[in-house]
């Protein structure tokens, strides 16, 4: 079985939802749900609901939060491998009326220590791995470090605008990376207008060295370029219970893909759309099966 080791963040998510349109500056009725979250372990946890040998490295702290966490974990076959500090990491999602992300707050700063130290440490189980997926809340100095040393297939969620720009001078050492318009637009210099600037982007990155590049534009669609081939594909009309989460789950149904020769961006879109449909930050209900089943019945 192909191996994919994740060194990301965990993070317990807080959803806060209104019952109507937000007033900004007063206090807003609503309802408060919890969930784990972190782009790293929601890649992970998707990838583990589908059958993949999948190890997670990342930071927990030394509070219940991490027991949920691990108890979890446990229960859906997924790995980990845990650098300890005082405090989990936390993130809070403010919901707009449409159940999509209105602002956010990541308190991640916990993640600094997952250094190249701790890198170095477990070297022989990131040596085991087929595909290594990194995200960008790693540190600059860690991310250096995990580029010049491991010569592996190396995967990258670019997370946020503010953190995609660390990976600019790693271009040529990435196999495939996922990023959203507006990452897309920073990381590149290309102002999306149309399809054409879509192709801009993506040739750019290929020339750099990329080998697969995934786009997301929200409820516009995605795009798909590779060495061979550039896809674009309308968004999947669908009813948003939670927004948060859906690009984790998109770049895992096109890893899943990846691992059985199948096609990355119909899983992709699948995958996503199960997501969306849920109001955690990866879907409950996610099997291979599913996934499978969803593919069809959306003709992807």
């Amino acid at each position: 079985m192909n191996k994919v080791i994740v060194i990301g963040g965990t993070n317990i998510d807080i959803f806060a939802y209104t019952h109507k349109k937000i007033v900004m500056h007063d206090s807003n009725p609503g309802y408060i749900l919890t969930s784990l979250g972190g782009v790293g372990r929601n890649i992970s946890e998707n990838l583990a609901r589908l059958d993949v040998d999948v190890t997670l490295i990342t930071v927990l702290g030394r509070d219940d939060a991490a027991l949920w966490v691990k108890n979890e974990s446990n229960k859906i076959g997924l790995k980990l491998s845990i650098v300890e500090v005082d405090q989990t990491p936390s993130y809070i999602s403010i919901m707009d009326e449409f159940h999509e992300d209105l602002v956010s707050v990541a308190a991640m700063d916990q993640i600094a220590a997952l250094d190249y130290e701790e890198i170095m440490k477990r070297e022989g189980l990131i040596e085991e791995a087929d595909i290594l997926l990194i995200d960008t809340n790693l540190s600059n100095e860690t991310l250096d470090f995990i580029f010049n040393k491991f010569q592996k297939v190396i995967y990258v969620d670019a997370i946020s605008s503010q953190k995609a720009i660390k990976i600019k001078p790693f271009l040529s050492k990435i196999h495939a990376i996922k990023l959203n318009l507006i990452e897309a637009e920073l990381l590149t210099g290309i102002t999306y207008l149309t399809i054409d600037d879509l192709n801009r982007m993506g040739d750019m990155l290929l020339e750099r060295g990329v080998k697969e590049v995934f786009i997301t534009l929200g409820d516009q669609g995605a795009y798909y370029t590779n060495l061979r081939e550039a896809v674009f594909r309308n968004a999947i009309p669908v009813k948003i219970r939670n927004s948060t989460g859906a690009g984790d789950a998109f770049f895992a149904g096109a890893i899943y893909a990846s691992l059985n020769q199948l096609n990355p961006l119909s899983y992709a879109m699948a995958n996503a759309v199960l997501n969306l449909s849920d109001e955690k930050a990866v879907c409950s209900k996610l099997t291979k099966e599913i996934l499978e089943e969803t593919v069809k019945e959306l003709s992807l």
